[in-house]
Parts: structure tokens; sequence; C-alpha cells
């Protein structure tokens, strides 16, 4: 028995395949292409990876005790790097999907949230992560016009923009509700952006002696 009939056999005794799976595709007979599949995995991990270090490199630019130790211009320049070869991998990872038959995306699908689609709510959680952290990105040309402190408190949205991205994650795929390597690092980067938050947001001793910086 071929691999692909024995997933067949598992699946006339399982539940509904996974909407945009092969098994869904087989089912409702329409094309699957498993090249555009492997582009879209290895995108939405390198992005996922690119995210967490620019989260991570985002809160140390704002500590002090780093600031002593790293050069801040050096930080600064990485964080934006990062921000946007993250930006570019996850739009890579959506625009596969226009040519994955068995989603039925729409260039709409990819730009308006929640519009349709297959998975409506995951893909939308993933769009509008990917609208919200693209406009935090581009908030930085209007720094000297808002003043640093309001697009300080604009660009603290990127928090929001991990989380939606992050539930998109979670949720559009049981890969990472599972336990594997993929799962794994998942978490990891949420608990490593989660712990590098809460150490910038605790209470240091030099902060409670010079107060909030």
């Amino acid at each position: 028995m071929t691999t692909f009939s024995l997933l067949l056999a598992q699946h006339t005794t399982a539940a509904a395949p996974i909407p945009g799976s092969p098994l869904d595709a087989y089912d409702r007979g329409i094309a699957y292409d498993p090249g555009v599949h492997h582009i879209a995995r290895l995108a939405a991990l390198i992005a996922y990876v690119l995210m967490v270090a620019t989260v991570v490199l985002g809160i140390v630019l704002r500590m002090r005790y780093f600031q002593r130790h790293v050069n801040r211009s050096t930080v600064y320049g990485a964080h934006m790097t990062l921000a946007l070869s993250a930006l570019i991998f996850g739009g890579l990872h959506g625009v596969t999907f226009r040519y994955q038959p068995v989603w039925q995306l729409s260039t709409l699908d990819l730009v308006l949230p929640f519009a349709g689609g297959q998975q409506r709510i995951p893909v939308g959680l993933g769009v509008l992560g990917t609208e919200l952290a693209v406009a935090v990105g581009c908030s930085v040309w209007l720094q000297q016009r808002l003043g640093y402190r309001r697009w300080l408190k604009f660009h603290q949205f990127g928090y929001f923009a991990y989380a939606l991205i992050w539930l998109h994650v979670f949720t559009v795929h049981p890969e990472p509700r599972r336990l594997n390597l993929v799962a794994i690092a998942v978490a990891g980067g949420a608990l490593g952006c989660l712990l590098a938050f809460l150490i910038r947001a605790l209470p240091s001793r030099s902060r409670l002696r010079h107060g909030p910086f």
C-alpha cells in the first residue's frame, strides 16, 4: 500500500480533513501543489523567527542595562533590518496561497481581513496582524512629525501585531498545537518575547532610583 493510499484509508475513519490540506483538496476534487506548500511553510517559519527577534531587539533598545553594553545604533539597525525582513517573508507566505488552488484566496482576501476564503478567522488574524505590523513599521517616517512620545505609543502596537500573528499561527493549522519541533519553536518564541517584555516592564533597582525611562 502506498503512502497516499494509507492516508486515504486513515481518512475514511478519521474526522474531516484540515481545510486547505492535501486530503481536503482530494475530497473536493481540487488540485494541490506541494511545492507551493513547502514555499509557504518555509517562508512562515522564517518570518516567525525574524518577528520574534525583532520584538526582542525592540525591547532591548528600551533597556538601560543593555544600552551600557551594546551600541544602540547597532541594535537599532538590526531591529529595523529584521523587521523589514520579517514583513517580506510574511508577505511572501501570504502571496504563495494565491497559487494554491484549494485555498481559493483572492487578492481581496489577502488585503481585507476576514473577507472570506478558506479558514476565514485564522487567515484574517494573519492579515490583520501583518497590516498592523506594516503600519507600525511605516510610522518611523512620521516620528518627527508626531513627536517621539506620541510615536512610541503607536509603535507599541507592534506587540498587538505579534499577538495577532501568533494567534494566526496557532489556529490556522494543528501542527503548533501538537508536541513537535514547530510547536516548541512557536511556544519558545512567544515565551522569549513575554520574558523580555516582563524584564522591561517590571521595575528594576536603577529605574526605582532614576524613575521611568
